[in-house]
């Protein structure tokens, strides 16, 4: 941990900007892979969970919880405390492609026939092309937005309201990867428990508080 941590310390957003693409090459590469013999992740309770349409707009606000925390670090120059978000959230990241690559996972609870030319309509056709539904268990959606929030929130410190409105974040980006069939119940599920097996790890290597 020292070793990662004197080599984030040289030069903090090349090292963010490095892992980051080196994640993106291997869970594209992983993408392609001919002939895996995907297991389908499905629970009974996914059949009672309602596709919902307008969620799509919740679940894509995960892609500004992974730039507002950042941002807001950023302008405070707070790098020990960018550190404390990134290191948990790249190790569930990189666990959850070891776990694809040992045991693919693929949904089939997507709902394909898109309906109406709204935005959300728009939206989800648009991830549809670009996310097949392999490689699901753990969700990576909801880890990565566990971690961010748990990390962000113990940052805020006293500030009760921002702190509380996270939470909330938190939980609806979570609960819209199942109303709009990206993820089973499953998913989520075990994505909740990778990220706070990893938040008790780090958090107690770094002798910090852990929110349960």
């Amino acid at each position: 941990m020292k070793n990662i941590k004197r080599i984030y310390d040289k030069n903090p957003l090349k090292f963010i900007l490095e892992v980051y693409a080196v994640y993106l090459v291997w869970f594209f590469a992983m993408e392609k892979i001919p002939n895996r013999n995907y297991h389908i992740v499905y629970s009974k309770l996914d059949d009672y969970i309602p596709f919902y349409k307008p969620a799509i707009l919740m679940y894509s606000s995960w892609f500004l919880m992974l730039v507002i925390p950042f941002v807001y670090l950023l302008k405070r120059k707070s790098y020990d405390n960018m550190y404390d978000i990134i290191i948990p959230m790249f190790s569930v990241m990189f666990i959850s492609l070891i776990i694809y690559m040992i045991y693919p996972t693929a949904l089939d609870i997507r709902v394909t026939d898109i309906t109406g030319n709204d935005i959300c309509a728009w939206i989800i056709k648009g991830i549809h092309k670009i996310d097949p539904p392999n490689n699901v268990c753990p969700s990576i959606h909801v880890s990565t937005t566990v971690i961010i929030d748990n990390q962000f929130r113990r940052i805020l410190k006293n500030k009760g309201k921002s702190k509380i409105l996270f939470l909330l974040w938190d939980v609806g980006i979570c609960i819209s990867t199942m109303l709009v069939k990206q993820h089973s119940i499953i998913d989520v599920v075990c994505g909740i428990i990778l990220a706070h097996v990893i938040l008790f790890v780090f958090n107690r290597k770094q002798n910090t508080a852990y929110h349960y």
